[in-house]
């Protein structure tokens, strides 16, 4: 699968989308060090911190089994690989991912030109710990969690490795990934 790294951009989605338009074939995935205009659900602005990582992942509409389920796809991709790092992630509907109630990643998906774009914001080398927003949203990050530098390049790899491994699943295995890992019972653990 391609890969491409932009060192700035206004939004990896608009990347996506410009490069869809280019003829570029999807699969591809690309990341970027800094996004000046991220954005997330319902036009929320995603905030885009230097060491984060800002990631879209474009797909053929037609390798995705479950279009209805893809945000769902992309957090249990999310969320498996946060667990395989001894962390206890947890998804709430429709798009989010936490770590101890607050938000370590959003995910958007968005359809253009004969694919799907899914886009990761994740929180990986945010300074200090869970911090409230203006809008008393708390955001986590995961170095806060390991303790260490997180590779943004190699979350990058991961990340786009696991989307396009789970696209083809159907209902029947992505609902019950997704309770694993759901915060249906707000208790701050994953579901069992």
């Amino acid at each position: 699968m391609k890969a491409v790294h932009l060192t700035q951009c206004a939004s990896t989605m608009d990347e996506a989308r410009l490069l869809i338009d280019k003829g570029e074939a999807a699969p591809f995935y690309l990341f970027s060090d800094r996004q000046s205009k991220g954005r997330g659900q319902y036009g929320k602005s995603w905030e885009s911190y230097e060491g984060n990582l800002f990631l879209s992942v474009a797909v053929k509409s037609g390798a995705v089994r479950e279009p209805a389920l893809l945000s769902l796809t992309v957090g249990i991709s999310v969320a498996e690989a946060l667990a395989k790092e001894g962390l206890r992630p947890n998804l709430v509907w429709p798009n989010d991912v936490m770590i101890d109630g607050a938000k370590t990643a959003g995910i958007l998906i968005e359809k253009h030109g004969g694919a799907f774009i899914a886009g990761v914001g994740l929180n990986l080398n945010a300074p200090g710990g869970p911090t409230v927003l203006e809008d008393g949203r708390l955001i986590n990050s995961v170095s806060f969690h390991t303790g260490r530098k997180e590779d943004v390049e190699g979350w990058a790899m991961t990340l786009a490795e696991a989307v396009m491994n789970r696209i083809d699943l159907g209902e029947e295995e992505i609902l019950p990934s997704w309770r694993l890992f759901s915060q249906a019972q707000h208790t701050g653990e994953m579901a069992e």
